[in-house]
């Protein structure tokens, strides 16, 4: 999967998105991801993850940044880079989203 900044996910068709895949950033950072409920009533429950496939040698791995966040309807959500939490090794891990069945979220992800 080649790498997009933008992403517009519902629910309705796609609750796990991969977002960056293994080695899709070749050599660009991540310095922030924004992340929109653009719902107009509703709160919309998000998860965010890294997560490395098993091998022959190791198990699979997943490392929540966000588990099962509540974002209120028609407000925003931006993660910056200040712990380090978004340099994260991509040639060993992909970085997914899950929302709730009936979210609309947008995702913007500053390189």
């Amino acid at each position: 999967m080649a790498f997009t900044q933008y992403h517009n996910i519902v629910g309705s068709t796609e609750i796990e998105v991969e977002l960056i895949g293994i080695n899709d950033l070749s050599n660009k950072k991540i310095k922030s991801i924004h992340l929109n409920n653009i719902h107009a009533s509703s709160a919309a429950t998000i998860s965010l993850y890294l997560y490395k496939p098993s091998t022959d040698s190791s198990a699979e791995e997943t490392y929540y940044i966000l588990y099962s966040y509540s974002l209120a309807a028609k407000t925003y959500l931006t993660l910056d880079n200040e712990f380090g939490l978004l340099n994260f090794n991509n040639n060993t891990y992909a970085l997914f989203i899950e929302v709730g069945s009936s979210d609309t979220v947008e995702v913007l992800m500053g390189v």
